[in-house]
């Protein structure tokens, strides 16, 4: 019998999220700004929302991406590769007095096919979205729902059914970021022991 882990207890009066490692992916939200100009900003908490086409990412109302998704009803995701985790943290730079953020420079990007914006050439994966719905109220935060409208996958990362799983993502390594302030290069995987009879 093994022994018995002696748990940290922590404190609820502030979030708990940085007393451990969490992993969640990257990804780059672009939205248009009332210029006409193209934002990009790193999140991490962001994810499909449900089994069908919808996706999500937590973001707060101080934001520019939350009020250009709250004005234009859209916004785009690119999933960056790992080569890519340098200009993807500059474009958390904050803006300049004058209002531009020249770290974006750093990104190439490419129009969206149906919404309009840029996602960022070369990601894994290029995802736009219509606004579905906000849910305001998460503490200081909001949840965005998106309606994915398009989506792309780079060859290289796209599944097959003569494709060894294993060998793709070691050829195709994925980024994630490990909450707070660290990321990893996902080279190898293993198949998940599901269970006999399991559906979702």
């Amino acid at each position: 019998m093994s022994e018995q882990t002696h748990y940290v207890d922590l404190e609820l009066d502030e979030p708990v999220w940085e007393s451990f490692f969490s992993v969640f992916p990257l990804v780059l939200v672009g939205t248009r700004e009332e210029d006409g100009s193209h934002d990009l900003a790193p999140k991490h908490l962001a994810m499909p929302m449900s089994w069908d086409n919808y996706f999500g990412f937590v973001c707060t109302p101080r934001h520019g991406t939350y009020r250009n998704v709250q004005r234009t009803g859209e916004f785009t995701v690119s999933f960056p590769s790992p080569d890519q985790v340098l200009a993807t943290s500059l474009a958390a730079s904050p803006r300049c007095g004058d209002g531009e953020k020249p770290a974006l420079d750093a990104l190439q990007v490419e129009p969206a096919r149906t919404v309009d914006g840029v996602v960022v050439t070369a990601a894994r994966v290029q995802l736009e979205c219509r606004l579905e719905r906000v849910l305001d109220g998460l503490g200081d935060n909001s949840l965005i729902i998106g309606k994915l409208v398009s989506a792309r996958v780079d060859p290289a990362a796209a599944r097959a059914m003569d494709r060894d799983d294993n060998e793709l993502v070691n050829r195709a390594p994925l980024l994630a970021y490990l909450y707070p302030f660290r990321f990893a290069v996902i080279d190898q995987s293993q198949g998940f022991p599901v269970p006999e009879g399991f559906s979702r």
